[in-house]
C-alpha cells in the first residue's frame, strides 16, 4: 500500500470529517434556486393581467393589464369603455405611471390625439354612442432600468367632465 502524503489528512479530506454538514447546505442553496421559478409559476413575480372596473351613470370602464412586471417583459394593457349615454368626446387620461420607464409600442386603434395633461397621458378617442363599445390596446416592453411601484390611475372623461377613475399599482421586479 502506498504511503499517504504529508499534507493529506484523511479524516479532513477522504472521510470530509468537519465537513458532514456541508451536504445540507448545498442542497439548501439549490432548493432556494429552484424556489424562483416556481414563485414565477404562480405568478408572484407578475405578467399575468388583472382586472379593474369601475362604473358611472354614462360609462363603464375595465382596464386589463398585469400589476407585478418585470424587467424586458412585453405586455399589453386593454382598456374597454361601454358607453351607456353618448359620450359627446371621450378622452383616457392615463397617470405618468403608465408612460414613466415603460416603452409604448402601440396603440391600437389609434386616438383621434394624443396630448399631454400636466404630465398625464391625454388619448382623445372621440363620440362614442350609447350601448357601444370600444376597446383600446397598448403594447408596453419594461425598460430593464425600471424598478419599484409605479401609479397607474386612469381616468375617463367627457369633454372635461371626469365619469369614471380607475386607481391601480405597477409593481416592477428588477
Amino acid at each position: 500500500m502506498a504511503r499517504i502524503p504529508d499534507t493529506i489528512v484523511l479524516r479532513r479530506d477522504r472521510d470530509l470529517g468537519p465537513r458532514q454538514n456541508d451536504i445540507w447546505v448545498r442542497r439548501g442553496l439549490f432548493g432556494l434556486v429552484c424556489v424562483v421559478p416556481l414563485l414565477a409559476l404562480f405568478n408572484v413575480f407578475g405578467q399575468r393581467p388583472d382586472t379593474s372596473t369601475g362604473t358611472a351613470a354614462a360609462a363603464q370602464l375595465s382596464v386589463s393589464a398585469p400589476s407585478h412586471v418585470r424587467g424586458g417583459l412585453l405586455y399589453q394593457a386593454r382598456f374597454t369603455i361601454t358607453a351607456r349615454k353618448k359620450l359627446a368626446q371621450a378622452e383616457l387620461v392615463l397617470a405618468r405611471g403608465w408612460i414613466d420607464d415603460l416603452t409604448i409600442n402601440t396603440l391600437e386603434p389609434s386616438p383621434t390625439s394624443e396630448t399631454s395633461q400636466d404630465g398625464q397621458l391625454a388619448l382623445d378617442l372621440g363620440p362614442i354612442d350609447a350601448g357601444q363599445t370600444y376597446v383600446l390596446f397598448v403594447d408596453y416592453q419594461v425598460n430593464p432600468t425600471n424598478v419599484g411601484r409605479h401609479d397607474q390611475a386612469v381616468t375617463l372623461y367627457d369633454g372635461n367632465r371626469a365619469l369614471v377613475t380607475l386607481h391601480r399599482t405597477l409593481t416592477v421586479f428588477p
